[in-house]
């Protein structure tokens, strides 16, 4: 399902602000790097990911952010726009995706989000699911 937010969203924090149910079932994906290659995150937007744990799933190390310079001349994107259903690296999510039936997450496009069931997102992901969050 496609939500139409009537406002401009850049962080999970935003899309909370304008969300109607469980603030968990806020996801982001983030972008990093190891100066070689790009990986993507996908967690609750509450969440704070653990590099050490993403490194580990990766089998890399020296993983970072990637920069907003870095996304736009190597990914095409800007803050804001990436989708993890449009990102094509290798993924890691967070297991604790299995608490929930569906999740919400950035489409692509800053005024619009996706509701998606959790099952039919790993289906099309395939991604590492692992604890990669904090704490």
């Amino acid at each position: 399902r496609i939500l139409d937010t009537k406002t401009t969203m850049i962080s999970s924090s935003d899309v909370e602000k304008v969300f109607d149910g469980d603030p968990r079932q806020v996801w982001k994906t983030l972008v990093l790097t190891d100066e070689k290659n790009f990986f993507a995150a996908f967690l609750c937007g509450r969440d704070r990911l653990d590099i050490k744990k993403l490194e580990k799933a990766l089998g890399v190390n020296n993983v970072r952010m990637a920069k907003a310079k870095e996304l736009k001349e190597s990914l095409k994107l800007q803050p804001g726009e990436v989708c993890p259903l449009t990102v094509n690296v290798p993924f890691v999510c967070d297991d604790s995706i299995n608490s929930f039936e569906k999740i919400n997450f950035g489409s692509g496009d800053v005024e619009y989000g996706i509701e998606m069931r959790v099952g039919d997102i790993l289906k099309f992901l395939k991604p590492k699911v692992m604890d990669i969050r904090e704490g």
